[in-house]
């Protein structure tokens, strides 16, 4: 008996104190824009340009402008597919001269 006296007492005291406490909606942080990744058009071209300068370019890593690392690393990633298809397209030409393989 003294144990469901005991376990009634402390669930009323629970419940009352359940959300008691005032809760302040400043601590929130709603800032989204913050997080958003915005492409750096200047440091996307400039990784395009260097994609072959590639050891000397990481160099650039260094400058710290928001979003400017990871445009560059998409520049970097865009001049490497971009030097892949240019040698398709070489091997192509140097091959037989034909490339109407390609556009199908």
């Amino acid at each position: 008996m003294k144990k469901i006296i005991s376990f009634t007492l402390f669930n009323i005291i629970f419940y009352g104190l359940y959300a008691s406490f005032p809760v302040d909606e400043a601590f929130l942080n709603n800032n989204y824009e913050e997080k958003k990744f915005k492409l750096d058009t200047f440091a996307f071209i400039l990784g395009i340009l260097t994609t072959i300068l590639l050891p000397y370019s990481l160099l650039l890593l260094f400058i710290r402008k928001k979003n400017f690392r990871g445009s560059l690393a998409y520049g970097w990633l865009a001049g490497v597919a971009l030097l892949i298809i240019i040698a398709i397209i070489l091997i192509g030409l140097l091959a037989g001269g034909d490339i109407s393989w390609m556009i199908y």
